[in-house]
This record gives structure tokens, C-alpha cells and sequence, in this order.
């Protein structure tokens, strides 16, 4: 193909395959592929999470030049998928109580999510907040801003990884020579384009069923209501089926072909079949190997429903659930899943929504495999190319190396400087945030403890003001009936 300076890059570090991909999105969402490449990642990958940081920056190098070789031109930089059996959702609420009624502002609902943002959370870092509702008097805004209020709640959604998940995949793109242009969250990026605005409005389950993990997403109105990675995926059939004394690749081929995620009562005790594998024509019977898939796949799904339960969505999916990845292949799938869960509505997203025009016959294949890397790359928007820097035409080809060398060191030390900068002023504005914060919480509790020594000193005046009383009343009886008893004597003895 012919050198192009237009294009965007977006690298998926999957459980089997870390993925690249360089391509170009017109206005009306059409994605044009100009170049592909994968490499093997079952010795730095692990259930979508870097554990080997040398592995993996040598499988990017090597995508990144079989790109840049398709290409014909430099990659500057690459966005990149974040996901993983630690990604999960978390949800949070940040109160905000005013004095006096208070017409609601963006800067208000700015600094709601901020504050989400700067929740600590032991072992996690916060990777997105997604705002659900606003609690405004008694009732629930999408978009609180202009409503008048004396109290706001906002309900959030945290989308929080393991710490150390970011870092992993930063020192690999590091050693590797690859600037990062932006982080996405994976199953969000493939959720774009899989679903339908209906389906995402109305209320849909999307599962992707991968090698290693099983994704679990919740949509209703729009918005992402839960979501979790579950540390289970189709290997774990292809494991137990090896438990038979059967080779990987045989077991396998053997899932692939025959096995099914659900037997009909009635066809457990037909007529016996028996599948031949491997070299030397091994045999194994499709009850055995049924068995053995559905116990697996029912510990899948029963894990799934539960993720779908806990969402409190479960009852509200007026989609249905929407299926997708390379396990969503298994025979037999669909009724598994609607046995188990009783939602008859259900889809097999084998490919993505947007048109995809691809000499590439592997990223056009309808086999549920793409949706991510597509979904990365088509939420890119800046240009990945390596711009060639201007020419001085009185320069020799010597000076221009030498200028050109400098003047791009340069840039990458400002870039870094750049980086730090805002990194820096990022540090620091959450800091303020977090102080401010712990400032009026504490500004709050010291409130709260002076109404309350007010409310004591209040009760104890009374107390004291209601024991005077009483003395002073005890006292003035007691003069009484001394004087009334002085009385009574006095008219005995018959004194005036």
C-alpha cells in the first residue's frame, strides 16, 4: 500500500493475542483497516492483565513494526484498552447540603464528581466515574443543572482496577518505545459499537465470553449500570476436558466442534456418539464430554446471573441479553443462558454495528473475536502518525539528520515536560479537592458537636432554672405551714 500520514493505532493486550490495529473513521462512522498484526500473549497476558512487563513490551515492539512495515510511516503513539479480572464497578454517593435554596450549576455538579473522583479506595484506583442520577428534593435528574434545591445527591459509578494494573501496562509500552495516546476501558470502547441505541436505552445484558475471563456488562437508559470481569472463560472447558488425559489442542478442537453448554433431558439417553480425535483416532463420547462442559458453563452462568442480580437491573432488561467473544460460539449457549436465566430476548453479536472496510480477512470474519480491538480504534481521534519535522533547504543531508535528531529529542522532552505538568496540576487540584473536602466534613462535625454542646448547656440551664424552682417553692410551702401552724396555736390560746 502507499505511505499515508493519516491514521489512528489501538493495541488490545488480550488473555490469547495482544492485537494491533491502524486505521482511519470517515464522518459517517465507516472504519477503513490499513494495517493488522497479533502476537502469541499466553506468556505475558494473564486473564487480561500484564504479569510479565519484558514479554509484553517485546510483543508490542514487534507489532508496532509489522504496522509501521504495512504502513509505510512512523507510529508516534497508540491508544491502548485497559480491562482485566479486576476491573469492576463500584458505586458511590457524594451528598451536598446548602443553606438556602441554591439554583443548581455545572461548577456544583463538577465538583460532585470530583469528589467521587477523590474517594480513596484500599488497593484500587478509580479509572472512571460514571454519573447515574442526581437526587434532587424527592426526585431523580439525569441533568440536575438549573434546578433549585436546598440538597442535591449524586449517585456515581466507579469503574476501579487492582492498582498496579495501569502501571504494568505503562512500563511495557515504556520499554517498548511507545507513547501512550490515551487509555480506554476496554468493555466499554466494545459495548459502543455492539449494542444498539435501542438496546442500550431499553436495557440490555452484554457478556462477552473470552478465553480467560467473561466480562459482564449492565445498560439501561443509556448508561453503564454495572459492570464486573469474572476470572472465567472457555479455556477453563478446554482445561477440564484435558482432565480426560487428552492433549490441549485435541481438547480444543474437541470444544470447538462437538460440545454443547446444554444437553435436552430426552437426548441424555438416546444412542451413544462417539467423537475421534488426535493422531491415533482416541475416542471420546459426547455424554462425557457434554457432562463435562456443562458443569462448567452452569458455574459461568450461575456467575454471571448473579452479577446481573446484583446490578438491580435484572427485572428491567427490556433488550434482553446480548452475547459476544470467541466462547459465544459453544454449541447450545443460548438455551443454556435462558434456562438459567428466564430472559427469552437474546442476540449473538458476531460482529460490530459500523460498516468495516478491511483487506484484512481475519478483522471481517463474523466470529465475535474484534469487537474490542474495533471498539478501541474506533473511539481514537488523534492522528498517530509521526510528523515529519520541516526542512531547512540551505541545510546538508548531515545537518538535517543532526537538526532533525535534536529537534525531535526536543519534542519528546517537552512532551514529557508537558506531561509532568499536567500531571502535576492533576496531582494538585485533587489534593485541594481532597482538602477542601476533609475541611468541610470537618467544618460539618464541628458544627454538628456545637449544636450538640449548645443543645447540653441548654438542658442542663433548665434542669438547674427547674431545681431552683422547686427549691424556691419547697422553701415558701415550708414557711407557710410553720406560719399557718403559728396560726392555729395563737387562735387556740385565744391570742389577738
Amino acid at each position: 500500500m502507499g505511505q499515508t500520514t493519516d491514521f489512528m493505532v489501538a493495541i488490545e493486550l488480550g488473555s490469547t493475542r495482544i492485537t494491533g490495529i491502524a486505521g482511519q473513521r470517515d464522518t459517517d462512522g465507516k472504519l477503513s483497516i490499513l494495517a493488522y498484526a497479533s502476537e502469541d500473549a499466553s506468556a505475558c497476558i494473564r486473564k487480561g492483565t500484564v504479569f510479565n512487563i519484558d514479554r509484553t513490551a517485546g510483543a508490542i515492539t514487534s507489532i508496532i513494526n509489522k504496522l509501521e512495515s504495512t504502513l509505510e510511516a512512523s507510529i508516534a503513539k497508540v491508544y491502548v484498552g485497559i480491562s482485566g479480572q479486576s476491573v469492576r464497578t463500584v458505586k458511590d454517593t457524594v451528598i451536598r447540603q446548602f443553606e438556602e435554596e441554591t439554583r443548581i450549576t455545572t461548577t456544583i455538579v463538577d465538583e460532585l464528581i470530583a469528589s467521587s473522583r477523590s474517594t480513596l479506595m484500599d488497593g484500587y484506583e478509580i479509572l472512571e466515574v460514571v454519573p447515574q442520577e442526581y437526587k434532587v428534593g424527592t426526585g431523580l435528574q439525569a441533568d440536575p443543572v438549573g434546578v433549585i434545591t436546598s440538597h442535591i445527591e449524586g449517585r456515581f459509578l466507579h469503574i476501579i482496577a487492582r492498582q498496579g494494573v495501569r502501571r504494568k501496562i505503562e512500563e511495557s509500552f515504556q520499554l517498548a518505545k511507545t507513547r501512550i495516546a490515551g487509555y480506554f476501558i476496554a468493555p466499554l470502547e466494545m459495548a459502543k459499537i455492539t449494542a444498539t441505541d435501542t438496546e442500550l436505552r431499553s436495557g440490555c445484558a452484554i457478556i462477552d465470553f473470552g478465553a480467560e475471563t467473561t466480562t459482564v456488562q449492565v445498560y439501561k437508559d443509556h448508561l453503564l449500570r454495572h459492570l464486573v470481569v469474572l476470572p472465567l472463560g472457555s479455556n477453563n472447558i478446554t482445561k477440564d476436558i484435558c482432565s480426560q488425559g487428552i492433549e490441549e489442542a485435541d481438547a480444543e478442537e474437541l470444544k470447538i466442534k462437538y460440545a454443547s453448554a446444554y444437553t435436552e433431558p430426552y437426548e441424555i439417553d438416546s444412542k451413544p456418539v462417539t467423537y475421534t480425535y488426535g493422531a491415533d483416532s482416541s475416542t471420546i463420547s459426547d455424554r462425557v464430554l457434554n457432562e463435562i462442559t456443562e458443569a462448567r458453563m452452569e458455574e459461568i452462568i450461575t456467575n454471571v446471573w448473579h452479577q446481573i442480580g446484583l446490578s438491580g437491573y435484572d427485572d428491567k432488561l427490556m433488550a434482553g441479553i446480548i452475547v459476544t467473544g470467541g466462547g459465544s460460539h459453544l454449541g447450545q449457549l443460548q438455551t443454556a443462558l435462558q434456562k438459567k436465566t428466564h430472559i427469552e430476548k437474546y442476540r449473538h453479536a458476531t460482529y460490530i454495528i459500523p460498516p468495516v472496510e478491511s483487506v484484512t480477512p481475519e478483522l471481517l470474519a463474523k466470529n465475535s473475536r474484534q469487537g474490542t480491538l474495533l471498539g478501541l480504534l474506533y473511539s481514537a481521534r488523534q492522528n498517530c502518525c509521526e510528523q515529519e519535522l520541516p526542512r531547512d533547504l540551505f541545510a546538508t543531508d548531515i545537518d538535517e539528520t543532526e537538526a532533525a535528531r535534536q529537534a525531535q529529542q526536543e519534542e519528546i522532552e517537552r512532551q514529557k515536560a508537558e506531561a509532568a505538568r499536567i500531571a502535576q496540576e492533576e496531582e494538585a487540584a485533587r489534593a485541594a479537592e481532597a482538602q477542601r473536602i476533609a475541611q468541610e466534613k470537618a467544618e460539618q462535625e464541628a458544627a454538628i458537636r456545637r449544636e450538640e454542646e449548645e443543645r447540653l448547656e441548654a438542658e442542663r440551664k433548665a434542669k438547674a432554672e427547674e431545681e431552683r424552682r422547686i427549691k424556691r417553692e419547697n422553701s415558701l410551702f415550708g414557711r407557710l405551714q410553720k406560719w399557718g401552724k403559728k396560726l392555729a396555736e395563737d387562735i387556740v390560746n385565744g391570742d389577738d
